[in-house]
């Protein structure tokens, strides 16, 4: 399909410190979805762990890695993807009873014995607060049907479809094995999925919680082991996690002014202030802008053959993007063909929007066909002029 040449200038945003242009770009470029950039240069942050990563939540920028994608132990921090995994395949009011297993899992616990009952949503809370390896073998199990094996190939399977190439887990917990492993940069993507699901954002910002098991007779107080949400301000999460092969390790999240970060610290010689670290750094240095919404029609493409002469573009998502904080040239360029055949599906994806910082492409966002144009023939012509006269007899009986 032929594409367009020109360059059209559609609109012009000013935002304090730069003008976004959004324009028709005609030559082709790949269609790769959202762009992972890493940065070039790295600053000296005087960090007493061995691996880091600091991320925008919403753009899944890296703004900082120190080792990022070397393979690590990632001890409790194993916990996010059990809860991701969890919440998506289980429900919250569920009922799980506890093994023997799950009772004896050595490690942090949250204190439960053989025959308890208690719910999902209890046990998440155990999970994640507590850090409790019996609450994350009861999970497994259930979640499992009975097997954990079968829970943690789910695990794995997820990580795959998250793009955590460098991860692979052999248990629920965490606890060390040689074939359970991950990468910062890893444990931030699955951190960044799971920080979507509304209950599990609530969940690890969560200080303390008593739950009491479906019987009604036992009560059981937990308390968050993540410090960070005393100690720093804007800390929304996430997760702890302690073994002597792992050092101390931490996922951790911060917001300020709209702008979500996520910071992994492994192998830690003061995870509390290397997070700290990570997070001023990501707050004075960058800043993030939503550009577009989601659903905005910014432009159109003519159609061949097709009942009508054209078919608006929409955005499929928000074109959100992180950049330096005083930066500018910031502009969005779309991949659109000259022109589209008809029949044009409602939703179809017809081209693509991209953010650029300069020559630097930021994040790329599909453009849909915001309705249908039906194929112009004899039939589908009468259709539409019928169509067009019922307006107009219902607008003149208006008056």
């Amino acid at each position: 399909m032929a594409t367009a040449r020109a360059r059209l200038l559609l609109r012009s945003f000013v935002f304090g410190f730069f003008t976004v242009i959004l324009a028709v770009e005609g030559v082709a470029r790949a269609s790769t979805g959202p762009v992972l950039t890493v940065p070039v240069s790295r600053p000296e942050l005087g960090l007493s762990c061995y691996a880091a990563i600091l991320m925008e939540w919403q753009s899944g920028k890296i703004l900082y890695h120190r080792n990022g994608f070397t393979r690590m132990h990632p001890a409790s921090l194993t916990k996010i993807m059990t809860a991701l995994i969890a919440l998506e395949r289980g429900r919250l009011e569920e009922v799980v009873q506890v093994s023997e297993e799950a009772a004896s899992q050595p490690g942090s616990t949250m204190y439960l014995r053989e025959g308890d009952k208690f719910t999902l949503e209890d046990l998440l809370y155990g999970l994640m607060l507590n850090s409790g390896n019996d609450a994350a073998w009861a999970i497994a199990e259930h979640i499992g049907n009975g097997d954990p094996r079968e829970f943690f190939r789910m695990m794995n399977q997820r990580a795959r479809q998250l793009g955590a190439i460098n991860t692979r887990f052999s248990n629920p917990h965490g606890l060390t094995d040689p074939n359970h492993y991950t990468t910062a940069f890893d444990l931030a993507l699955i951190t960044r999925t799971a920080l979507k699901h509304p209950f599990f954002k609530n969940l690890v910002a969560t200080k303390e919680k008593d739950v009491i098991d479906a019987r009604g007779d036992k009560t059981i107080s937990l308390y968050n082991t993540n410090k960070l949400l005393w100690l720093y301000l804007g800390t929304d999460g996430v997760k702890t996690g302690t073994t002597e092969a792992a050092g101390q390790c931490l996922v951790a999240s911060a917001t300020r002014n709209g702008m979500r970060l996520l910071a992994v610290v492994l192998a830690s010689g003061d995870r509390w202030s290397d997070a700290a670290i990570l997070f001023d750094y990501g707050f004075s240095q960058w800043r993030t802008e939503k550009i577009l919404d989601a659903g905005e029609r910014v432009t159109t493409v003519p159609v061949r053959g097709g009942i009508k002469a054209a078919v608006p573009l929409v955005l499929e998502d928000d074109i959100v993007v992180c950049v330096p904080r005083f930066s500018t040239g910031l502009r969005v360029e779309l991949d659109i063909p000259e022109k589209v055949r008809a029949p044009v599906a409602r939703g179809a994806i017809v081209g693509r929007a991209t953010a650029y910082l300069g020559s630097e492409p930021l994040v790329s966002v599909n453009l849909l066909a915001e309705e249908w144009v039906q194929t112009l023939t004899p039939l589908t012509l009468l259709a539409h002029a019928g169509a067009l006269i019922s307006k107009l007899l219902i607008s003149f009986s208006l008056y």
